[in-house]
């Protein structure tokens, strides 16, 4: 019945109702709903497959079928990429622009989505082995991103505490600027090995910031060992800001969310004798 209501449809039609289809949580049932979940889990066995075919010593058989997974893979994202592209125009998003495709085209999703499967194409057409290339194959990660909303909430979060998580890092890197002058001069002279730069002492400042302490690299005079403490103790606060910066904006993320569930289901209810909406303020 989907098949013969599909033949049906005009050009325009078409294409929008394969926009329907392909734009994520359009519907929680259904075809497309199905079809989100068919993606996802092409997306989860493609980076299982990664990680297999970096183990040795396994029987030549699975390496075939790790083969034929990304032979599949790349035909159904290369497909996919490209519906995505012709229905791009249905997007409001895109509509404004003179040429609608071309502004998806350099959009986060599209690039992400070429990112995807370029190597695989650079690889066949020019012959090239660059192994580096395939790290690229590790964005299909980011695919998840669209039918997750998790991590959708997530990519709104710092978009919206961008500001202030730049601010954040901008202060974290000059502290560790700062520090790594200081130890470079105080702990140069009698560890040259490790401080003997600005460059080197930078990873010491790192792992001193952040609090991890690999204790490969420490301070070894009395003022060194009192600044080493000193910074330590800043690192804590220091690395605390975005962590808070982040549990704000997940809060204020959630409270929008909940505020348009509870807009919607006072949507849903309608009035029986004049079909007045959200019911719960309405008096006769």
């Amino acid at each position: 019945m989907e098949a013969e209501k599909i033949g049906k449809m005009e050009k325009g039609s078409f294409r929008q109702y394969m926009y329907f289809l392909l734009e994520p949580w359009s519907s929680d049932k259904g075809f497309s709903f199905f079809l989100d979940g068919i993606i996802t889990a092409i997306i989860i066995i493609n980076i299982i497959g990664l990680s297999l075919e970096t183990v040795t010593g396994m029987p030549d058989f699975v390496y075939t079928v790790l083969r034929y997974i990304e032979l599949f893979s790349i035909a159904f994202f290369t497909v996919e990429y490209l519906l995505r592209v012709w229905i791009s125009i249905e997007n409001d998003d895109y509509k404004k622009y003179v040429f609608p495709r071309l502004a998806y085209m350099v959009s986060f999703f599209a690039i992400i989505d070429l990112l995807a499967i370029l190597p695989f194409y650079i690889m066949f057409f020019f012959q090239v082995n660059f192994k580096f290339l395939l790290i690229l194959r590790l964005f299909r990660l980011l695919k998840l991103v669209r039918y997750f909303r998790a991590l959708q909430l997530m990519t709104r979060v710092f978009q919206s505490k961008s500001q202030e998580l730049f601010i954040a890092i901008f202060f974290t890197i000059t502290l560790l600027i700062f520090i790594s002058f200081l130890m470079y001069y105080v702990e140069g002279p009698h560890q040259p090995e490790h401080f003997g730069s600005v460059p080197e002492t930078m990873w010491w400042g790192i792992i001193t910031l952040t609090t991890v302490g690999y204790g490969d690299v420490v301070p070894i005079t009395g003022w060194g060992k009192f600044f080493g403490g000193c910074i330590a103790v800043l690192g804590i606060g220091i690395f605390a800001l975005p962590a808070g910066i982040l549990a704000s904006g997940f809060s204020n993320e959630l409270e929008k969310m909940t505020a348009t569930e509870n807009e919607e289901k006072d949507i849903d209810f309608s009035c029986e004798k004049c079909g007045h909406l959200n019911i719960r303020n309405h008096d006769h």
